[in-house]
Parts: C-alpha cells; sequence; structure tokens
C-alpha cells in the first residue's frame, strides 16, 4: 500500500539502512539481499507548455516517465512552481488527467515564500505506475488562474515567467528507490491585450461618425473566458460596433462610479464574453458626437477585465492599452461678410494707384472654424487634457498601442479602480494598469 505522509517515507528510508547495519554486524554479506540491489534508474522527458496565459485557463502538457529496469514501480512525481514574490496563494493550479474517466482532477497545491520566491508544491500519488521495461506519459495541466469565476482580480501577480520543477521518484515495496530524476524549465507567462488601429484624426461634432478597429489579441495557448473587452470614450457619444451579418449595433454606456467622470465603457463583445488561444478577433467600430461637444474629449482608450463580477463592471485582472485623441470640430457653416465701410470724406481728385478692396471681401474672425484639435471656446481644458489639445495634421491618423503615451483618458475614472480596490495585473509588473481604465 502506498505511502502518502512524507514523515512515513522518511521512516520507511530507515529501514534498508537498518537491515543493512544489522547485516553487517552479524557478518552477512550485504549483496545477499536482492531486493534492495540497484535497480536501473528511471528516466523522465518533459514537454513542458509553450507558455501559460495570465488569468487564463490551464495549458496541458506531457512527462514521460520511462522504466529501463527488470522492476515494475510505482511512481511519485513531486512538482514545484516558483514565481517572484507577490503572485499569493491562489496564483497556480496543478491537473491531472485522470485515464479512467477522461476528466481532470485537482492536485492540491501547497503555497510558501523562500528566498524572495513563492513556492507552489504539489505531489501526484497514487495514479502513476510505470511496469518494467515500459514507459508512462502522465498528462498535466500549469494554470496562473483569475481566481474564483466572477469574484474579481484574486490571483495577485507575477513575473515573466513561472520555473517548473519536476522530480520523480520509484517505490518498491514501499521503499523509496534511489536517486530521484529531476527536470527544470522555465515556462512564460503571457497576458490578453487589445489596442485601436486606424483611429482618425479629427471628427465634427454634430457631423457623420468616425470609424476605426479595435483589436483584442491572445498570443498565450490558455483559453480566456468571462472578459469585458471595453471601449472608453465619452459618455455622450454615441458609440456602435459592426457585426458579423453587417450591421451596426449602438452599444449603452456603461456609468463609471465616479458620477464627475467624462466617461463612460462600452462593451464591444457584452459581458462575459471569451478569447480563445492564439487568437485574434477585430471589432469595427464607429463613433459620433453631439454638437456642443467640446474638442478635449475625443480620447478613446481599450481596455480587458478578466473576471468581472456580475454586478461590478470594470473591475477584475486589468489589461489597458495607450489610447488615442480623435479632435473634436464644429461643424463648418458659410462665412459670413461684412460691406467695406464707407468714406467719410469725399474722394481725393486723384485716384489712388492701389486698387480698392471690394465690398464684402473681409472675414469676420467669428467665422474662422476652430482648429483641429484645438479647444472649444466654451472649453477650459484640465492640466490632465491639454497635451490632447493640441492640433493634428489633417489627415494624420491618431497614435495608439501599448508603449506609453497620454494619459490623459483615465484622469476622470482614477476612482473607478482606486476606490474599489481592484487588483490590475498584468504578466510583467511594470505593464499593470492598477486603478485606471
Amino acid at each position: 500500500m502506498l505511502q502518502t505522509n512524507r514523515a512515513l517515507r522518511r521512516a520507511r528510508r530507515v529501514v534498508p539502512a537498518a537491515v543493512l547495519t544489522a547485516g553487517l554486524l552479524a557478518g552477512g554479506a550485504v549483496t545477499a539481499a536482492p531486493a534492495f540491489a540497484a535497480p536501473a534508474p528511471l528516466t523522465l522527458t518533459v514537454q513542458p507548455p509553450s507558455a501559460i496565459g495570465a488569468a487564463g485557463g490551464p495549458v496541458e502538457f506531457t512527462e514521460t516517465i520511462a522504466n529501463p529496469g527488470g522492476t515494475g514501480w510505482a511512481v511519485v512525481l513531486e512538482l514545484t512552481a516558483e514565481t517572484a514574490v507577490g503572485a499569493g496563494q491562489d496564483f497556480i493550479t496543478i491537473e491531472v488527467r485522470n485515464e479512467s474517466n477522461g476528466g481532470w482532477d485537482t492536485v492540491p497545491v501547497t503555497f510558501h515564500h523562500e528566498q524572495g520566491k513563492d513556492v507552489f508544491s504539489a505531489e501526484v500519488i497514487g495514479k502513476i505506475s510505470v511496469p518494467a521495461g515500459e514507459k508512462k506519459d502522465v498528462h498535466l495541466r500549469l494554470g496562473a488562474p483569475m481566481g474564483q469565476p466572477h469574484a474579481g482580480a484574486t490571483n495577485g501577480g507575477v513575473g515573466p515567467a513561472v520555473t517548473l520543477r519536476s522530480e520523480v521518484k520509484g517505490w518498491w515495496q514501499d521503499i523509496p528507490v534511489e536517486p530521484a530524476v529531476q527536470d527544470t524549465r522555465t515556462v512564460p507567462v503571457e497576458a490578453i491585450s487589445n489596442a485601436l488601429a486606424g483611429v482618425p484624426a479629427t471628427a465634427v461634432a454634430g457631423g457623420a461618425p468616425v470609424e476605426f478597429d479595435a483589436v483584442l489579441r491572445n498570443p498565450s495557448p490558455s483559453a480566456y473566458t468571462n472578459l469585458g473587452n471595453v471601449l472608453v470614450a465619452d459618455k455622450h457619444a454615441k458609440v456602435e460596433v459592426r457585426r458579423a451579418d453587417g450591421t451596426w449595433t449602438v452599444l449603452p454606456a456603461v456609468a463609471v462610479p465616479d458620477e464627475h467622470s467624462p466617461h463612460a465603457g462600452f462593451y464591444l463583445d457584452g459581458r462575459d464574453s471569451s478569447a480563445a488561444p492564439g487568437s485574434t478577433t477585430t471589432r469595427r467600430v464607429r463613433i459620433s458626437y453631439p454638437g456642443g461637444t467640446p474638442g478635449t474629449a475625443g480620447e478613446v482608450r481599450t481596455c480587458v477585465f478578466v473576471n468581472e463580477p456580475r454586478d461590478k463592471p470594470f473591475q477584475g485582472t486589468t489589461f489597458c492599452t495607450k489610447g488615442a485623441t480623435i479632435a473634436i470640430t464644429e461643424a463648418a457653416g458659410p462665412k459670413p461678410t461684412t460691406p467695406a465701410p464707407r468714406p467719410t470724406t469725399p474722394a481725393p481728385a486723384v485716384t489712388s494707384a492701389a486698387p480698392a478692396q471690394p465690398s464684402g471681401a473681409a472675414t469676420s474672425a467669428a467665422a474662422v472654424p476652430v482648429a483641429a484639435g484645438s479647444a472649444s471656446p466654451t472649453a477650459s481644458p484640465s492640466p490632465s487634457t491639454a497635451a490632447s489639445t493640441a492640433p493634428a495634421p489633417a489627415g494624420r491618423l491618431a497614435t495608439t498601442g501599448a508603449d506609453g503615451g497620454r494619459t490623459g483618458l483615465l484622469a476622470g475614472i482614477a476612482a473607478l479602480l482606486i476606490g474599489v480596490g481592484t487588483a490590475a495585473f498584468v504578466v510583467v509588473r511594470r505593464r499593470r494598469a492598477a486603478g485606471t481604465v
């Protein structure tokens, strides 16, 4: 009967030594006990996950244990996953496939800190036996989960990789067979991301909508569920998304907790959406602004929230990208003219060499359109949006991406995540977007 208690195992390791000592004292020959003859060692081949997705689903991998000797063994597989400090005890999950029903059994994981790292340990016991001269494939899954479903970000954070250590040890008649075989692999941790593409530089308040793309990418082999793929824009804007059949659907504006914020969130795929492993999804978006919209209202940005609570939007593991600025201008009208002033003195007898200015040629200053990207005459830009009000060259696309830049979009809704304590989390810690959408 295979023992699962480590203390009992250590006790059993003493048995062969005690028998050996008694044999030597009695003058017996050690080689006369074939039960303790050194067997052929096991071999271990690990095909680790190519990567795992931060806050995504578990990823399958295989460890192959070969037994070239003539004695069948029961095998204990010990696994540890090490991450940078700060992951938290819910970060790593390990599962083993149940060969009898094809399902996945959760392997209990213990968590502790060790020399500047977080260590997750697990043992696969009582499920592996390797007959003499054969090999055994052990199917496992490793994940960096999102936490309990719809419970927000409960899994902490992690560095860019997980160190996976595997150790197999054969047992013969409840006695461990030394030496153990070890393998160490580095598993990258990747993240879902989104971005904007082709954002126009200008839009006309009260005019036709402008169009651009919102791109959601999942480069990892993890499946993502319970996603909120959100476009953040001015709360008075009309946002539409084009569906697969070519029709446009108006998206409702979801208010943020800060009632003074000028922004709202628009769910591009609805609440509780998903992203398949290795997928890229592009949504065509169009947006229009009502008349009188100030020129500083044209910032747009995308954020992905993983594991949102059902009754609390914009919470969970958070990934936000750099936004883009659309300069909002007023609709251009006909230019008013004023007549040339009448002379108050008689015209001189000699005609001036310079021709007289035609009546109506002078243009009123009020008729000059607001420059693209400048604030409306009635707007008073805040310091956080001042950098966004510089005129944009005609025809030039606004910039977007994940390489830093304007943060004016989120200034008005910083209380969204700060007030609710959302644990914003990105695979590489420097990309963590805590407190922002």
